[in-house]
């Protein structure tokens, strides 16, 4: 087992480079073992208006540095946190439960949000377009917004952070991070590393508390310009409609409904595989997951056997142990909700292939909040397990016979985010591809997310991009200046 890291941060806020104790505390639990690790001192609404306060001092300056010098400081944060990715991925796997392996990725994906962005910063050009009289011209350039919100949820708690941060920062704004109250610990532990990159006092400011007490007063406050939510669909809209007053800028990446598309001369070996991969990746809890896998009737055998099988094999437990493949689920609450779904699929006539219970001989895993990967054959559209997010290691089997009945099935719901489409006939697969309503699509690949493309999603799924080019697009602003031409 590997051992959990000492703590080399305090639990408390991160203001103007300070340490900063809020007024109420709260627990940080591993969800493996149900045990506390931490008790953070959080904000409420007052110490929110410091940060606040703070990252407005800090903009003047870090807007009018040199874009160059901006991109070094995020670039060695990346250097930084890549040579330290060991005590940084086993204290997200302590606080967040999923398997240090899958940890380590995630701090090298948030690590390349910060390189990507350091090398970005230069590339923020305006430009000069022509004026209709001749001795005058128009320069038309990007400034940053202003100071940014930005929540981050529990499952990615350092990535989802990283490509905000990383963005806001190239863009020239300062920041406001409040990360989920579940898992607060990883980004209070990137404060001393930001210190030490050379980002300035005030420019990244870090207040952990719960959403009720600190979503609101940070979307309504005057001095935000632009905010920047990962979460559910429901906690968007709240967002969404406190920012209204303001007149704010507003991205969101909200819940998701993938269709997983098997076709039938997909290869059913690969399928099994990369499937099984994904729905054990966090354990299901990655809004970009396959929620609903769509399978031609005549793969339907194979695929089941060959996906048990894997299910069955699979390693649950303590994700700080050797060889897990899958950790637990955030919080007890969240075993409930899947297995709700599951339990109303079931009475409505779906079937239960495979599930994986091994956890259950560890006494170690008796606390902790832990839901068995579970294959069902069987599923309708109208189930409840079709029509919502699970958020869990849940598989539930779709059967089809027309591609064109299938693809508008796939459409029949309000959320587009991702999509993936397993097939050898590379043409059909674009061409089902580009029908999918969705913002991003995997062919044969079960994770097409990088940090130099862009990600956002469609309908309900929410609006804005992050990476790519356009990752830095929420957080500029376009200023134009009509001048005579300087001249002799």
């Amino acid at each position: 087992m590997k051992t959990i890291p000492e703590r080399w941060f305090e639990t408390s806020n991160w203001i103007d480079h300070q340490w900063v104790r809020g007024p109420e505390s709260f627990d940080v639990s591993n969800p493996a073992t149900g045990s506390p690790i931490a008790q953070v001192w959080g904000a409420d609404p007052s110490l929110l208006d410091h940060a606040v306060h703070g990252a407005l001092q800090a903009l003047p300056a870090w807007s009018a540095c040199s874009p160059m010098d901006r991109g070094g400081i995020l670039k060695h944060v990346a250097s930084l946190l890549l040579d330290r990715k060991d005590q940084y991925a086993r204290l997200l796997t302590c606080e967040q439960g999923k398997p240090y392996a899958q940890s380590v990725a995630e701090v090298e994906y948030a690590a390349s949000f910060f390189q990507w962005f350091g090398e970005e910063a230069r590339r923020m050009y305006g430009r000069i377009a022509p004026h209709p009289d001749a001795n005058r011209e128009v320069w038309i350039e990007r400034r940053a917004v202003g100071v940014a919100g930005l929540i981050t949820p529990w499952n990615f708690p350092l990535a989802q952070g990283a490509k905000k941060i990383a963005a806001a920062l190239a863009a020239g704004c300062t920041t406001v991070w409040k990360p989920a109250e579940r898992t607060p610990l990883i980004a209070l532990a990137m404060a001393p590393l930001f210190k030490e990159a050379g980002v300035p006092q005030g420019v990244v400011q870090i207040v952990p508390g719960a959403g009720n007490v600190l979503g609101k007063p940070l979307a309504i406050h005057p001095d935000v310009r632009v905010l920047s939510l990962t979460g559910s669909t429901r906690t968007g809209a709240a967002v969404l409609a406190n920012a209204a007053s303001g007149i704010k800028r507003v991205a969101l990446e909200l819940g998701g409904n993938a269709p997983f598309i098997v076709l039938p001369d997909a290869d059913l070996e690969m399928v099994a595989e990369q499937l099984v991969r994904m729905k054990l990746f966090v354990s299901g809890q990655v809004c970009v997951t396959a929620n609903r896998v769509f399978v031609h009737r005549s793969s339907e055998a194979k695929l089941l056997d060959l996906v048990a099988q894997r299910i069955e094999h699979a390693r649950v437990g303590n994700g700080l142990d050797e060889g897990i493949d899958a950790g637990p689920l955030i919080h007890d609450e969240a075993c409930q909700g899947v297995d709700r779904l599951v339990q109303q699929a079931i009475e409505q006539g779906a079937e239960v292939i495979a599930r994986n219970i091994s956890y259950e001989t560890q006494d170690s895993l008796q606390g902790g909040s832990f839901y068995p990967p579970t294959l069902l054959s069987n599923v309708t559209d109208a189930m409840s397990i079709a029509r919502n997010e699970i958020f869990g290691p849940v598989i539930p089997i779709l059967r089809y016979t027309e591609i064109a009945d299938m693809i508008r099935r796939a459409n029949k719901t309000p959320y587009g985010l991702a999509g993936y489409v397993y097939g050898s006939d590379l043409s059909v697969c674009h061409a089902v591809a580009r029908r999918l309503e969705v913002g991003i699509v995997g062919i044969n690949e079960w994770r097409p997310l990088r940090a130099d493309i862009p990600f956002g999603g469609v309908k309900q799924s929410g609006f804005g991009l992050e990476g790519g080019e356009e990752g830095l697009h929420d957080f500029l602003t376009t200023h134009v200046i009509s001048a005579p031409k300087p001249g002799f």
